[in-house]
């Protein structure tokens, strides 16, 4: 698979890495040894074991370097090959010509025993360079690895089912559409299709990203990867052979994706201006010095002009900057993908929010009982307790959550004594009232109890209803609770300048009114594809970022121009972004985007010095005023100020009021939940939304 190999490869880049690092300091090891002999007097060196060894470490810099040169200057000069081809100019370019002119200019010194030798600055400048790709190049194997990990959800054989009724068990790959298949308890879906008997409460949060069960009968569609909770299910298959959403979702992912992988660095834009002009310089000085001092002397200038612009300061400028920033990111609980993904944070405009679980903590909440007529509130409450013990429900648990505030005791009954009706509800004998139900509207009227006409008492989010003796006596209402932050956050991102909106997959009615509430433009009903459409339009005016945390979420993620996942994403919408915030406090995001736009601001620093420098050394370096050991020390300083510079991140401010813990990072979903974990839970209490 294609994890697999992207994984190899930054495995095999790491080793090459490793070795030339070694390599590296022993190179800078012979270096000081020679470069002692520029400090101090000449007298302490005139005698021949020194001399000797002065030969004996000039040598020994030359041959530990070839190693460098062959493990790192190799897909530098490959990079370049294809720059020239496609006819771009990148600091691939300057870089190779610095690291040529660094080991040409040190190989004719050693040979000829005298000058002094740079083999250490051409490898530290591949190291620096080196290490900044194996960083991007790290990881771009997870989410190959998580997207396989998702295909790997679904079953490899199904339950076929041919026209004499008679069951088989069949390759998946095998499926058409218009087949029909059995689907059991605990079981996922393996294709996209449309229920044709029975009833179940079906996992969707895979898909549609929301907390809530969905109650599925027959004629209602059903999705790939979704989990069967409690029904044996017959489906027709509308959908397989790569064409299911499981499938649809990785593909989205993937494009999105490799369109944005192809982003240029602010270097390499410069450079298109900057490699031409210093050739022209280094052969204009080499001429002028060969005219006046000989042919040696006018290669040995034009050398010295490509060593002195060499970009070891360049080449730090970004890197330095944004390594900086990814460590004190992490620090705070939030992990950039690569460097690119910082930059592109910082000139976002737009941000777009998921509900469930990002702008809310997912979990349903019992906010009022209503009781309707005469019926009494403390037995209803008994009553519905008592029932909700029997089940995990979320729904269930939030009225049991609901009951202890109001000090009712559910010890009157067992699990065992409850009858559960898969997707629909609740039921049991009650001494004094006889069947008592809890579920949805639907349910209970088909076990013969009326609705009151006060039904409709401005409940916007769902119900659970519980009656007994014919009519139903009273109704939960159930909202989504905002997570303490959320206010903050959207004021902080406001406060700066960007434009917000949120985009769910939830229903309108319940969408437009918390998008009111937080102060947000809403759309719901979305699903992953609506998502994705909309982050397009937004796209066209202006860089957006999306910020959610399921896994319905991975296309918009990848869609967008940058994806940040919260922690409790599912690993491929963590894997799909281009941010992860190991916490939930949604805090993270403005502040990532403050420290993403100081990043930028200081590599724009950065950069200005580092080519500043180059401008001065390489004017001192044509006219002969810069010898070659006063252009390493200040190359030395160069890159010191910018490292100095760049470190300055490290003292970025925490967010507002938040403390920043280390966080689980593992999804809320238990994507691979045993089906034998699942088919032993107990039934589920239905709901009306």
């Amino acid at each position: 698979m294609e994890s697999a190999q992207e994984e190899g490869t930054a495995a095999k880049g790491l080793l090459r890495l490793g070795l030339a690092i070694f390599f590296t300091m022993n190179v800078m090891v012979f270096t000081m040894a020679l470069w002692s002999q520029d400090i101090y007097p000449a007298e302490n060196f005139a005698n021949p074991l020194a001399e000797a060894l002065r030969s004996l470490f000039r040598w020994a810099s030359l041959v530990f370097s070839m190693p460098v040169l062959y493990l790192l200057g190799g897909p530098i000069a490959r990079e370049v090959w294809q720059a020239i081809l496609n006819r771009r100019l990148t600091t691939d370019i300057m870089i190779l010509a610095g690291v040529i002119a660094a080991y040409s200019y040190s190989l004719v010194s050693v040979l000829r025993d005298e000058g002094h030798i740079y083999f250490e600055v051409g490898a530290m400048v591949m190291v620096f360079v080196s290490i900044g790709r194996w960083l991007e190049a790290k990881g771009k194997h997870r989410t190959g690895a998580s997207l396989d990990a998702l295909v790997s959800l679904l079953p490899a054989t199904v339950r076929r089912i041919d026209e004499y009724g008679q069951i088989s068990e069949v390759p998946r790959e095998t499926v058409l559409t218009g087949e029909t298949l059995r689907v059991l308890p605990g079981e996922r879906f393996p294709v996209d299709g449309i229920i044709t008997q029975g009833r179940a409460a079906v996992d969707e949060q895979i898909v549609t990203g929301e907390s809530v069960q969905a109650e599925k009968s027959v004629g209602m569609s059903v999705y790939s990867g979704t989990l069967n909770l409690d029904g044996d299910l017959r489906i027709e298959v509308t959908a397989a052979d790569g064409q299911e959403t499981t499938s649809r979702i990785v593909d989205m992912v993937r494009r999105a994706r490799s369109v944005k992988g192809r982003h240029e660095k602010i270097a390499d834009r410069i450079a298109a201006i900057f490699i031409p002009l210093v050739c022209v310089i280094a052969m204009a000085a080499g001429w002028r010095q060969g005219q006046n001092a000989g042919v040696d002397q006018g290669i040995l200038t034009a050398l010295s002009v490509v060593l002195i612009a060499c970009p070891c300061a360049l080449g730090m400028a970004t890197p330095m900057a944004v390594w900086t920033a990814l460590g004190r990111a992490a620090q705070g609980g939030l992990f950039f993908r690569s460097g690119v993904v910082l930059e592109r944070l910082a000139g976002v405009s737009i941000a777009c929010f998921d509900k469930t679980g990002t702008l809310t903590t997912g979990k349903p909440m019992a906010s009022e009982l209503y009781v309707f007529e005469s019926a009494n509130r403390e037995l209803l409450m008994d009553v519905a307790t008592a029932l909700a013990s029997g089940s995990i429900h979320s729904l269930s648990q939030a009225i049991i959550e609901f009951s202890q505030t109001q000090s009712i005791d559910k010890s009157a009954f067992r699990s065992e004594e409850i009858t559960t009706w898969p997707g629909q509800g609740l039921s049991c004998e009650y001494p004094d009232l006889g069947h008592v139900y809890l579920g949805s509207q639907q349910f209970l009227e088909e076990q013969g109890l009326k609705m009151p006409c006060e039904l409709d008492r401005g409940c916007e989010d769902q119900q659970v209803f519980v009656g007994w003796k014919d009519r139903v006596q009273g109704a939960f209402c159930f909202h989504e609770q905002l997570r303490p932050e959320t206010p903050l956050a959207i004021q902080e991102c406001q406060a700066l300048g960007l434009e917000l909106y949120m985009l769910s997959g939830d229903v309108g009615k319940r969408v437009t009114p918390l998008g009111e509430q937080v102060g947000l433009a809403a759309e719901g009903d979305l699903l992953p594809a609506d998502k994705a459409t909309s982050l397009e339009a937004l796209k066209k005016r202006g860089l957006v970022a999306m910020v959610g945390d399921g896994l319905n979420d991975a296309p918009a993620l990848a869609t967008a121009d940058v994806g940040v996942a919260l922690g409790c994403g599912a690993d491929v919408s963590r894997d799909a972004a281009g941010v992860c915030l190991l916490t939930n406090d949604l805090r993270q995001f403005p502040w990532a985007v403050g420290l993403a736009r100081q990043t930028l601001r200081i590599v724009k620093q950065n950069l200005f010095w580092a080519f500043a420098y180059n401008t001065i050394g390489i004017g001192l370096a044509a006219t002969g005023r810069l010898n070659p050991i006063w252009a390493a020390l200040a190359m030395a300083a160069s890159s010191i100020l910018v490292v100095s510079n760049s470190l300055r991140l490290a003292q970025f401010p925490e967010p507002q009021g938040a403390a920043m813990p280390m966080a689980d990072i593992s999804p809320k979903l238990p994507l691979h939940q045993s089906k034998e974990h699942v088919a032993s839970q107990p039934e589920l209490v239905g709901a009306q939304p």
